[in-house]
């Protein structure tokens, strides 16, 4: 789903529970859940229940100063918990135009200069930066060859990534991409290949954006929306098995349809009862495969942007669950 500009927005939550809420200590590990938060503008009442909670990964999209806040607390709280930050642009690139040089722009006049505003001891806050967000800078999966055109683009900025001191979140894939038939997809993803790789090489992590269309729990109907990621990693590893373990950030997540910010999002599709209901079914299946790093769901704080996305009404259950929720820790191998 192409996403737009941040918005102002306001809140909507119990501010009696939410005191109690963020007012408990955080534990000595983060949560086993592997659910999280979007964050757009503003840092909300609700927000600030999920992140003491201590969710595995937060997102948040530029740097104004209640994301800087929610930012800060974070890693206060988590220190061991990693950001993901993606800055805004509305920037794009003909299809003719040289891929590295591509990154090389992209680097000096969107992320470089968004991040070298922050004062040191913030920029060491931001674990994972995004590049362009889904296909909005150039048509990446019409076809392998703009695939390759993507691949090429990432084998430049990972490097410059990691050398500004962060770690590459490459691919911001929307749901339902690569599209086309299995064998399709599988070129197109093995086009992107040499992208991953240099992602790879310096540490970094490779993203999906995960909708279900209709709150779905079929695994097999699911596998084409919400749980594609599962496909794509399974057609990169049998190429390329070392790029198996590398981490994947859903780094956009929850229930859409065709992208309207009024009429597709789960608050106009269903209620919080049927919403949470789903969360719990899509946090299982994210938590049997352990490559996921997590998933942040879209979106908190642009209430007037994205309304029917909103999961303001939902956070106090949603920090909650994450309390709930055990870290389990791999078996011993050296124990029988």
């Amino acid at each position: 789903m192409l996403k737009g500009g941040p918005k102002r927005v306001h809140v909507l939550l119990a501010s009696v529970i939410l005191a109690s809420t963020c007012a408990a200590p955080a534990r000595a590990e983060l949560s086993g859940g592997k659910l999280s938060l979007h964050l757009i503008g503003r840092y909300t009442p609700g927000a600030r229940a999920v992140v003491a909670s201590g969710p595995p990964v937060l997102k948040i999209l530029d740097l104004g100063p209640e994301m800087r806040r929610a930012m800060r607390e974070y890693k206060r709280l988590w220190p061991q918990g990693k950001t993901v930050l993606r800055v805004y642009t509305r920037r794009s690139y003909p299809r003719e135009t040289d891929p590295t040089e591509a990154a090389r722009d992209s680097w000096q006049t969107v992320l470089q200069p968004a991040v070298m505003s922050l004062p040191e001891e913030e920029r060491r806050l931001i674990d994972y930066l995004e590049g362009p967000n889904e296909c909005e800078h150039y048509p990446v999966w019409e076809s392998a060859k703009t695939a390759g055109w993507h691949a090429r683009f990432w084998q430049a900025l990972a490097p410059l990534i990691a050398k500004g001191g962060f770690l590459p979140c490459a691919g911001s894939i929307p749901v339902g991409n690569p599209p086309g038939p299995p064998d399709e997809i599988e070129a197109k993803m093995l086009a992107f290949v040499p992208g991953l790789l240099a992602a790879n090489a310096v540490g970094g992590a490779w993203s999906y954006h995960a909708y279900s269309l209709k709150y779905g729990t079929d695994e097999a109907e699911e596998t084409w929306t919400s749980l594609r990621y599962r496909m794509l990693h399974d057609m990169v590893a049998r190429a390329h098995p070392e790029l198996s373990r590398m981490p994947l950030i859903i780094t956009e997540a929850g229930v859409d349809y065709r992208g309207d910010r009024e009429k597709d999002g789960w608050q106009a599709r269903g209620d919080r009862a049927k919403f949470e209901s789903w969360l719990t079914w899509f946090d299982t299946r994210l938590r049997e495969d352990d490559y996921v790093l997590g998933a942040t769901l879209f979106q908190c704080g642009d209430v007037r942007g994205w309304p029917s996305f909103e999961t303001e009404p939902i956070n106090g259950w949603l920090a909650g669950y994450l309390r709930s929720q055990v870290r389990v820790r791999p078996a011993d191998p050296t124990r029988p």
